[in-house]
Order: structure tokens, then C-alpha cells, then sequence
């Protein structure tokens, strides 16, 4: 788990430091929300020449392995991401030798939803295999900022990404 909180901070520390990003520019519409189980996400929608394209920061959720019934908090944090958006439709899926990773969903001007979900290949105590899954988790997401020029030519957002000692993830955006 400390890997994934170790690069989650690399990169939230590389997001506010790489300056003229397309999240940062006047072209983006950022979605803030949470999923079933109470964990939070943050991504935007970036209006790009080729249409737009969702741009994700990251999400958290909850996975359990069945045979050890042992529960644990994966989080993921994305640099560089511009998944199309289609009709209003976007699909992520990230699949590796031991793990696969979804988040879906459809996307409105104030609002987003759709289901997110972590499956992970994990050795239980006598050394067979066990599927450490979230199951498919809903989310929902409400637009935080409307996409709008920069009235100044120094405006940005700051989004401030903080982990609490409990593993609950906080966030805030200001201009």
C-alpha cells in the first residue's frame, strides 16, 4: 500500500508544479464526488481540438480478499490521462499481470456517474489464489468548475489533494 501513496503524492507534487496544463487551463470543467463506499475522486472533462476527453486525478476505494477477509484502501493517481468522451460516454480500463482496474461513466455539464472497479490476484494463507476485489462500485460526481476563459492572465485553480491518518483522502479546489 505505501507504493501507492508514495506515487500518488509524486504525482499530485508534479501536477501543481507542471505549469500550462490542460487542467489547468480555462478550458476545463473539474468533477469532484464520491463512490458507494464512501471514498472520494476528482477528475475533468478538458475540451481538446479532437473533443473532449476525461482527464482523471484520482480515486480511492475499498477491496476485500474472500478467503483472508482482509480489507484495504487501493488508490490511484493519473498524469497525462485524456480518455475520450463519446455521446457523453467515457471508459478507463487498465489491466496488468496481477491486476485490472476500471472507472466508466457517463458525464453531463453539472453532474457524472457510472461504476469503478479493483481486482487484484493475492496468495491467501496456504499459498493458493484469492481475488481481492471492490466488486463494481458506483460513483457519482457534481462539476465544481464551469468551463470558463481566465479573466487574469496569472488565474489558475489550485486543487490541495490531502491524506488524513485515518486513510480518508480530502480535497479542495480554489481559484
Amino acid at each position: 500500500m505505501r507504493k501507492y501513496l508514495v506515487l500518488s503524492a509524486i504525482g499530485v507534487c508534479l501536477l501543481m508544479l507542471v505549469p500550462g496544463t490542460t487542467a489547468f487551463a480555462g478550458n476545463s470543467t473539474y468533477y469532484a464526488g464520491t463512490n458507494a463506499q464512501g471514498q472520494k475522486l476528482l477528475f475533468s472533462v478538458d475540451q481538446t481540438a479532437s473533443g473532449p476527453k476525461f482527464d482523471p486525478f484520482f480515486t480511492t476505494m475499498i477491496a476485500r480478499c474472500p478467503a483472508t477477509g482482509s480489507p484495504f484502501t487501493v488508490g490511484f493517481s493519473f498524469i497525462g490521462f485524456q480518455i475520450p468522451i463519446k455521446s457523453g460516454k467515457f471508459s478507463l480500463n487498465l489491466n496488468d499481470i496481477s491486476d485490472r482496474f476500471s472507472w466508466s461513466g457517463t458525464i453531463t455539464p453539472k453532474k457524472a456517474s457510472g461504476p469503478e472497479s479493483f481486482d487484484l490476484a493475492a496468495f491467501d494463507n496456504q499459498k493458493g489464489l484469492q481475488d481481492c476485489a471492490t466488486g463494481t462500485v458506483s460513483w457519482s460526481a457534481q462539476a465544481l468548475v464551469p468551463a470558463s476563459k481566465p479573466t487574469a492572465p496569472h488565474a489558475a485553480y489550485s486543487v490541495t489533494i490531502t491524506k488524513a491518518a485515518d486513510g480518508t483522502v480530502h480535497f479542495t479546489v480554489s481559484h
